[in-house]
């Protein structure tokens, strides 16, 4: 057999694949104990199931070859402007007013909270890789010949994203929390989903999901008390809708040929 057939029967990024898909679907069907502590054994959980989806993702966004790893060539501070909205979304998801009155507290902290960070990260990371990294871009491909095809495509991928996670119900969860997390899955694979199409860096989206999934769950999680106090409601309803419109009038300024910095 000659070297050429050989490098085509050993595919090292397909052998990542094949260990990361086997990692996965073991902890899914056979889930260890790490910890008789619930939250730290929860936690562990998720952290290892992620870096292993991760993994599976890392050799396809390779193979993708989509240019969504740095800033556009140009116009960066225009186009980190365009993701302020964004960050004060991801911030808001913090319980900051319950948090400075005492109606939501944080109940634990030292290693635990850093496996949490680590945990909140690698939800992040995987899911950026998986949605905004690759399957967004793939699909937007084929549909990108005009500005409303551009704009339903993200609103159907950002949907899409948000219904993955009716899965969930299936790992036991309830289905108001479900729903509230198809909600939040939605906002920000959209406003993730935006910020790619304008900075062309993943790693942005990464930070914006990670920052969002660590605050909003922060205290349910390590703490307890009020999250949706009336003050939390009113300024998260406003801060919203400005940001809705914001990204509304983003996304009606992309033009076709803005994305072949993507492509090109």
């Amino acid at each position: 057999m000659s070297d050429t057939k050989k490098k085509r029967v050993f595919d090292p990024l397909m052998l990542l694949i094949i260990i990361g898909a086997a990692v996965v679907g073991y902890l899914e069907l056979f889930p260890p104990a790490y910890s008789e502590d619930e939250t730290v054994n929860t936690l562990i959980r998720g952290l290892i199931t992620r870096c292993a989806g991760t993994v599976i993702f890392i050799p396809v966004a390779i193979r993708s070859k989509y240019k969504v790893y740095g800033f556009t060539s140009d116009k960066k501070t225009r186009a980190l402007l365009v993701s302020i909205p964004a960050l004060l979304v991801v911030v808001n998801n913090l319980p900051i007013i319950g948090l400075v009155s005492g109606n939501a507290v944080l109940l634990r902290s030292g290693a635990v909270l850093w496996l949490y960070a680590a945990e909140s990260f690698s939800i992040g990371l995987f899911e950026e890789l998986a949605f905004r990294a690759v399957l967004f871009p793939a699909v937007l491909e084929k549909h990108r010949a005009s500005t409303k095809d551009i704009f339903w495509y993200t609103v159907l991928s950002s949907a899409v994203f948000g219904g993955i996670h009716l899965f969930n119900l299936f790992a036991g969860a309830g289905v108001g929390p479900v729903v509230l997390q198809i909600g939040y899955s939605f906002l920000i694979g959209g406003m993730c989903a935006v910020v790619l199409l304008k900075t062309r860096c993943i790693w942005l989206c990464v930070l914006l999901h990670t920052l969002f999934d660590f605050n909003g769950y922060l205290i349910p999680t390590l703490g307890d008390g009020i999250i949706w106090d009336a003050a939390t409601v009113t300024v998260t309803a406003v801060l919203g809708v400005l940001t809705l419109i914001h990204f509304l009038f983003v996304m009606k300024n992309v033009r076709p040929e803005d994305l072949e910095r993507i492509y090109g």
